[in-house]
């Protein structure tokens, strides 16, 4: 039977005429059929219980659920957390291993290395030149570690990089950037500086050793320089923390920006977003029809 209309309750009278009618006709089919009312009435009351009941069930499955979510929400800012302090980490350690290296800086090895030489060159009885000797064999241990720091920061600062550069655009900018501030490598080659295969930066101690001892200013400059390693890749690192924001470094405006797509949006959120539309939407049966069939 078609349904042109679906009778209207807008007066109360109408409805409690409605109600007392109903409760009417099931008196009479209880009388008929002899049903004990109190009976049904504690089964409703029992099945109400139990109705209570299932509800509660249901709260608390809501609530577990809402937990379950909130750990997930929780997960996800702990990951994001973890990610942004490793980074500061790795480029703030390149900074420092950098710093030591740049002509520049107040405590670079260079300086120490030059003045243990100078007071090599002043000493003038044995004890003195064996001790400025020792001065001077130790400083230049310390370039030579300077510069193995300088490349494990290095190769961690982009292996982080590398390993994160799905996690925003931003990240892969900064790691070709990162990888772009090196000098070429045959100056680096010069003093013992190189690529592996995988893209590693390593150093050969021995050569650096022996370019130390004989010529020493091709690794200063080419190391610590103005547009020396060290300076080149402090500069880069620091230009990186300074100017990058978290949002952009961790993706965040990245996701928004998708979230408002709609084809990143689920179907049930397609649909309420097409009922937002109002009645004029809701008309197009042709449409609501096709996109409740995406709901099924």
């Amino acid at each position: 039977m078609a349904i042109s209309a679906v009778s209207g309750f807008g007066s109360n009278n109408e409805y409690q005429s409605w109600v007392d009618q109903a409760n009417e006709n099931r008196k009479k089919l209880e009388d008929h059929l002899g049903i004990d009312t109190s009976e049904s009435s504690e089964t409703n009351k029992t099945s109400s219980s139990t109705g209570t009941s299932s509800t509660s069930d249901k709260k608390d499955t809501s609530s577990t659920t809402s937990t379950s979510t909130s750990g997930t929400s929780t997960s996800r800012s702990s990951s994001t957390s973890t990610f942004l302090l490793s980074y500061k980490h790795n480029l703030t350690s390149l900074e420092s291993a950098s710093d030591k290296l740049r002509v520049g800086s107040r405590n670079n090895v260079f300086s120490k290395y030059e003045t243990a030489m100078k007071d090599l060159q002043r000493a003038s009885t044995d004890e003195d030149k064996a001790a400025a000797q020792a001065a001077v064999d130790k400083a230049q241990e310390d370039i030579i570690s300077a510069v193995k720091d300088f490349a494990k920061a290095y190769n961690s600062a982009v292996s982080f990089l590398e390993s994160n550069s799905d996690r925003s655009s931003t990240v892969a900018r900064q790691l070709n950037s990162l990888k772009n501030a090196l000098t070429t490598e045959d100056a680096m080659a010069r003093i013992g500086l190189s690529f592996d295969k995988s893209g590693n930066l390593e150093v050969d101690e021995e050569k650096l050793k022996k370019t130390l001892n004989e010529n020493y200013n091709s690794v200063k400059d080419i190391m610590g320089g103005q547009f020396g390693l060290a300076e080149r890749a402090a500069s880069k690192a620091s230009y990186i923390l300074d100017h990058a924001s978290v949002e952009k470094i961790a993706g965040v405006a990245e996701k928004e920006s998708k979230a408002n797509s709609i084809s990143d949006l689920d179907d049930f959120e397609i649909f309420s977003k097409f009922a937002l539309g109002g009645a004029y939407n809701l008309s197009n049966y042709y449409a609501v029809g096709s996109m409740l069939n995406t709901l099924v």
